[in-house]
């Protein structure tokens, strides 16, 4: 059930200091909240003050003395949290924080939450589980997900309506877009995928900017006609950049080799378009999700808006949270980089022989809703 993930390790973390107050720092050897923050914060390489905040947000759900965050209600992933902890003692609770503080303190949590994925396996497995996972049925929308679509979209000037199985998309300049609900689901599944990319991306870009190097050039010539000795200045200057974040040098040495294949392999990631246009994810998203792009391009705007859009990220890791009709996991998959070739085709060949041809489709009272015929 429990992971070691750096960010959900926090989580419960300050969900026990909420929920067991000064038992819970007695339980951990902290003299007060303030060293307790800065000494789990030191652990898991977290600023101390999210802590301090994650903590703040579980407080008005217990009776320790503060008011915290009680003007809102808790985060999907906050929610997901208090949940799986309710029925557990403040002993199983105390003794589940103190194994994964252990782990930090051992590196493992570390070491499982690799800097850079394995892009090749991640799309892989990504799109196995897709199309392993993903059935096509009529979606509907839970209120909190349109409400916070419908946020998304007001930011950038764009107006939806949702009816029952579609939705219409009203652009800046009144043009229409027609979406049935399925995309909405369909891109929660390379939410994964995209961020990774984005993740890759930036990496680049502050590889890109410490060599004094301008973004386009720079990737065209990574691309299309590196040297070794470019390879050996970006996995140096990769390092470096790494190093500030993860004090790590194995670590930071293996995500610049990573970060070297992704501008310089696009086969690799399935690539396209240059790592420095704005769009370079689309085509792998698309293809990821066997859709034409002339036809479903929208869907790569919606994965756009899950990616860029923390609440909505929450929100589309679990079916369960933004359908009222289906459930299981979206992007949130554990992805194993060790997986072989033949594995991977042996999955394929499955996927193959028990699923179908995707195809959008749209119902008879939808269209007429729509104003159709």
């Amino acid at each position: 059930m429990f992971s070691g993930d750096k960010k959900r390790t926090g989580l419960i973390v300050s969900y026990f200091l909420s929920r067991c107050n000064r038992q819970a720092l007695d339980a951990l050897g902290y003299k007060n909240f303030t060293e307790a923050f800065n000494g789990i914060g030191d652990l898991l390489n977290e600023n101390p003050n999210n802590i301090k905040n994650m903590r703040d947000e579980f407080d008005p759900y217990f009776d320790n003395g503060r008011r915290g965050w009680y003007q809102r209600e808790l985060r999907v992933s906050r929610q997901e949290i208090f949940d799986e902890l309710a029925n557990l003692s403040d002993t199983e609770v105390e003794n589940l924080v103190k194994k994964l503080l252990g782990m930090a303190k051992d590196g493992v949590i570390m070491e499982n939450t690799e800097l850079l994925k394995d892009l090749g396996a991640l799309i892989r497995q990504s799109t196995i589980h897709y199309n392993q996972d993903f059935v096509w049925q009529d979606v509907e929308l839970t209120e909190e997900f349109k409400d916070a679509y419908e946020e998304y979209l007001d930011k950038n000037n764009y107006k939806i309506e949702f009816f029952s199985a579609t939705s219409v998309i009203t652009t800046p300049t009144t043009k229409n877009i027609f979406v049935p609900n399925q995309w909405f689901v369909i891109a929660s599944y390379a939410v994964g995928v995209y961020s990774e990319l984005h993740k890759y991306k930036a990496y680049f870009e502050r590889v890109t900017e410490s060599r004094n190097e301008r973004l386009d050039t720079y990737a065209k010539l990574l691309r299309d006609n590196a040297s070794m000795v470019d390879k050996t200045a970006f996995i140096d200057s990769g390092k470096r950049v790494i190093l500030v974040e993860r004090n790590n040098a194995n670590a930071a040495e293996k995500a610049a080799k990573r970060l070297w294949r992704f501008v310089t392999d696009y086969s690799w990631w399935s690539g396209q378009k240059t790592v420095d246009r704005g769009d370079f994810y689309l085509s792998v998203v698309l293809n990821m999700l066997n859709l034409v792009n002339a036809s479903q391009g929208y869907v790569g705007d919606i994965v756009n808006a899950y990616g860029s859009d923390d609440h909505l990220m929450s929100l589309t890791k679990n079916l369960g949270v933004f359908t009222k009709n289906m459930e299981g996991k979206t992007y949130d998959i554990p992805i194993h980089p060790e997986m072989t070739e033949k594995e991977i085709n042996d999955s394929n060949d499955d996927v193959e022989a028990t699923t179908g041809p995707h195809r959008i489709k749209i119902s008879a009272n939808s269209i007429k809703k729509l104003g159709g015929r």
